[in-house]
């Protein structure tokens, strides 16, 4: 019998030997001191200034719910040497919990592990609430990190995630949304997939509302003229960081007409969630780079259940005045100039508007999800371009431009060989992103990653042939969207011009995020740069060449390594935000 194997056999299960007894979920465990001291946990409780550290007996008792004795045992199987002992996702929440507790690290990282590889549609949203209710230190933030990345990456395009987004808190909802890594084609899709979702949201709180408000009349026996209900707001990470709201959710009842259909009587929606709701839609969602077909669209645009806009009025509207006025400087502009004088180096105090930080250095971050949680963690490989950046901070005055791309293949492209993503428009030029696989001598295979100006606009020709949106992605009940989006695609917009300057200088963004277990996202940042026709920006990185990023993770078993190179299914996903200076 081995060592580890006879420690576990006699001191764990037989007891012999013991010297102090741990009184858990009221069951004794005859321990021994010399075993325990190897944990810093017990052995500060055994050995600090602590009435504990004497006694023979010592009971402990959990405030977190997460622990439970089947945990318990476990964990203190780890510290009499078992080690071969199966993780499953049905209690890896509970073990990652004691664990935690227990200071356990080792056993933490193989629950967070664990956890990683089996976030899917439908976990994802109970990973993230367990993540965002219970904070165990770096692991909380890896797993929150992690289905933020799944979500930003799969969301979009992947129909059974649509449950997830009607279940997130709404908190959660708005930050995957507005993420500038969130993978949408335009931003008019993220707009129709932003309304699609508020709207099912609003239309099952409705639901449960009325059958809220039958359930009561009945047990109460009355029926009154009217009465007003609250529903209390959905758990969120900050609804305990936050005040009470004053924000309930009233509807009307009235004791002489049957139930109302949708369309009819709309009532107020005033929850918590609303104010969500109104924020994506007012700052979440850049609307000064759409067509005008897109924001005349928008403005009509109506919720079945309130019978409003989804996004505010003014907003659409200021958006086009914007679109107008960037249009102006461009036109304006003579053909050598380089900037737009469109940043400042501050935000005036009495300022209304909404201002966007400019880049001011290159910089690459690697595997970090970037939620905006905690300062982000740099470090990774530099830019390929020269210079180290401005150092100061400008801001914008133009919200900046944001499209994503997909390549499918990446493993079987060849050397040198580019594939170009579908052009976009924005402000008077057609850009469009290429990726392309380099081997240098030191590094060995990489993956090059640029941005590209690659034309004016045809004026004399279809907008169709640069599309602002992709056909719209949505549920086949929403057909009069379904239909108006592909008549929008399909018109010539009034928002199409050309931008004659022979150079642009523009800051940039590419976000790509990992499908493979760790679920990381790497951000290239550049600071503003010159953009002449068919000029380019970008990097080369080994990462994107990793299984990780290439391969889904139930195809992940991390032997090949580098999927570049071994020819397997691999897909890149790209978010771009750019702006003008």
């Amino acid at each position: 019998m081995g060592l580890c194997k006879h420690i576990y056999s006699r001191g764990l299960i037989e007891g012999s030997g013991s010297d102090v007894t741990i009184r858990v979920f009221d069951k004794d465990y005859h321990l021994h001191r010399i075993i325990l001291y190897q944990n810093s946990y017990f052995s500060s409780l055994l050995e600090g200034p602590w009435k504990e550290s004497g006694a023979k007996i010592i009971e402990l008792k959990f405030d977190d719910e997460n622990i439970t004795p089947e945990a318990f045992k476990i964990a203190l199987s780890r510290l009499y040497g078992r080690l071969d002992e199966t993780i499953s996702p049905s209690q890896v929440l509970s073990l990652l919990a004691t664990a935690s507790f227990l200071d356990l690290q080792d056993l933490c990282e193989m629950c967070v592990e664990v956890i990683l590889r089996d976030i899917k549609d439908n976990t994802v949203v109970h990973y993230l609430i367990f993540a965002t209710s219970h904070f165990y230190g770096t692991h909380s933030e890896k797993i929150t990190e992690a289905c933020f990345t799944f979500l930003c990456r799969e969301g979009y395009d992947n129909p059974k995630l649509e449950q997830a987004f009607l279940d997130l808190p709404a908190e959660w909802m708005k930050r995957v949304i507005e993420s500038d890594a969130f993978w949408v084609p335009t931003e008019y899709d993220r707009y129709i997939f932003a309304r699609n979702i508020v709207q099912k949201r609003r239309a099952r709180a409705y639901r449960r509302q009325q059958k809220s408000d039958y359930t009561y009349a009945e047990e109460s026996n009355a029926t009154p003229d009217t009465r007003t209900t609250e529903i209390n707001a959905p758990s969120s990470p900050t609804t305990k960081r936050r005040p009470p709201s004053p924000f309930t959710y009233h509807t009307r009842c009235s004791s002489s007409s049957s139930p109302s259909p949708l369309y009819q009587s709309p009532p107020q929606m005033t929850d918590p969630d609303e104010t969500i709701y109104t924020a994506i839609f007012t700052y979440g969602i850049y609307y000064a780079h759409m067509t005008f077909e897109e924001l005349k669209f928008i403005l009509r645009d109506r919720d079945e259940i309130t019978q409003l806009p989804f996004a505010p009025e003014h907003v659409p509207k200021e958006a086009l005045w914007q679109q107008i006025d960037l249009r102006n400087k461009i036109e304006n502009a003579s053909e050598s100039e380089i900037t737009l004088s469109i940043s400042s180096m501050e935000i005036p105090p009495n300022s209304s508007g909404m201002h966007f930080e400019i880049p001011s250095d290159d910089t690459t971050h690697i595997g970090e999800a970037l939620t905006g949680l905690d300062d982000m963690i740099g470090g990774g490989t530099k830019s390929m371009k020269d210079g180290a950046g401005r150092g100061t901070v400008e801001y914008s005055l133009f919200a900046p431009f944001r499209f994503s791309v997909e390549f499918a293949d990446v493993a079987k492209l060849k050397e040198k060989q580019r594939v170009y993503s579908k052009t976009k428009f924005y402000a008077g030029s057609n850009w469009n992103m290429y990726i392309q696989k380099i081997k240098t001598p030191r590094k060995g295979i990489q993956l090059g990653v640029y941005l590209h100006r690659h034309s004016m606009p045809d004026l004399s020709a279809s907008s169709s042939s640069h599309p602002s949106s992709t056909p719209t992605k949505t549920s086949p009940d929403d057909t009069c969207t379904q239909q108006l989006s592909t008549k929008i695609n399909q018109e010539k917009s009034f928002s199409r011009y050309a931008d004659k300057r022979k150079t642009v200088r523009t800051w940039f963004k590419i976000f790509c995020p990992a499908r493979g277990p760790s679920h990381g996202l790497t951000q290239f940042q550049s600071s503003p740069d010159n953009f002449a026709l068919m000029q380019s920006w970008g990097w080369k990185s080994s990462s994107l060449c990793q299984d990780d990023y290439l391969l889904d993770v139930r195809d992940y078993d991390g032997s090949s390594g580098n999927s570049c190179q071994s020819g397997s299914s691999s897909t890149l996903k790209f978010s771009v935000v750019m702006g003008h200076v």
